[in-house]
């Protein structure tokens, strides 16, 4: 009976051991999950949508620029 329990004890630590965390805690699972890789996570989350506002806000300048050359070349017709 102790061999028994001494297996089931072992494989169970085999089975949470070989398991990887993760930053995301709607993959990680009750125990995959790490705070340490969520909060890097959550910065590079934070740097890339710094990313996207900044090439948003230059696409938004060049097509205001784009429309004051369209209106400029229309009232040289």
């Amino acid at each position: 009976m102790k061999l028994i329990q001494a297996l089931l004890a072992l494989s169970a630590l085999a089975t949470f051991s070989s398991c990887e965390t993760t930053g995301d805690p709607t993959q990680g699972g009750l125990f995959g999950w790490s705070e340490h890789k969520a909060v890097g996570r959550q910065v590079e989350l934070e740097n890339r949508l710094s990313d996207v506002q900044a090439d948003t806000e230059d696409q938004q300048a060049r097509s205001r620029q784009l429309e004051r050359k369209k209106a400029q070349l229309e009232s040289q017709q």
